[in-house]
């Protein structure tokens, strides 16, 4: 509920006392009045209007891009990134499928640890739709045995696909899923997951000793 009041072209706001207190921490730090903090503050949030997302989905976005530099993610262009893809399959399938999921395993551990107490099927959502541009809709939903997973991007190559799918694999597997089923098309990727807790390949994975995640703020 806010009560404003006109005086010189201003306005009375009021603002809980909780939020006030935060307010006044930052702008000491900063050495900000509190007019220049709250205006920054509303013309972020007409920006953010204006571009149609809101604040909170602004900055989970920035949260998990990066979340993705941490984890030493890069941007490429996509048809860079797929006619690279494609050569190095087509000379060792085996192995890049190997590495794709060995990636989605740390990638996955990260995320547990940096996240810690939220919602993981929440923040892989996130950190997947952040990462990978290139997906039109990435959705899970929860099942009576476990997790149903889709992807769809009509711009993925089959051998794209197939390593999306061993990334999500290892992401999955890192929060204690097994995956029951799994079908890949072109642009398609479908599965079914149970929980069952961490498989000793994980454990084993996470006990490496290059598994030590720090806080990069």
């Amino acid at each position: 509920m806010t009560k404003c009041a006109s005086r010189n072209n201003r306005k009375l706001i009021l603002v809980r006392s909780d939020l006030l207190e935060k307010v006044a921490r930052i702008t000491a730090k900063e050495g900000k009045t509190f007019f220049a903090f709250t205006n920054e503050v509303f013309e972020r949030a007409i920006e953010a209007h204006e571009m149609e997302v809101t604040l909170a989905e602004a900055l989970e976005f920035y949260k998990m891009l990066k979340t993705g530099k941490n984890l030493g993610s890069i941007v490429l262009p996509s048809d860079l990134f797929k006619y690279m893809s494609q050569r190095l399959y087509a000379i060792e399938p085996d192995r890049v499928l190997s590495n794709w999921y060995e990636s989605g395993l740390w990638n996955g551990s990260y995320l547990s640890i940096k996240f810690h107490g939220q919602d993981n099927l929440e923040v892989v959502k996130s950190f997947v739709k952040a990462s990978l541009w290139d997906l039109n809709e990435f959705i899970i939903s929860r099942s009576n045995d476990g997790l149903d997973v889709k992807c769809f991007s009509p711009n993925l190559s089959v051998e794209c696909i197939e390593m999306l799918e061993k990334f999500l694999e290892g992401i999955f597997n890192s929060f204690g899923y097994s995956v029951k089923r799994s079908l890949c098309l072109r642009g398609i990727i479908t599965m079914g997951l149970v929980h069952d807790g961490e498989d000793e390949k994980t454990r084993a994975f996470i006990r490496r000793p290059s598994m030590q995640i720090e806080s990069q703020e």
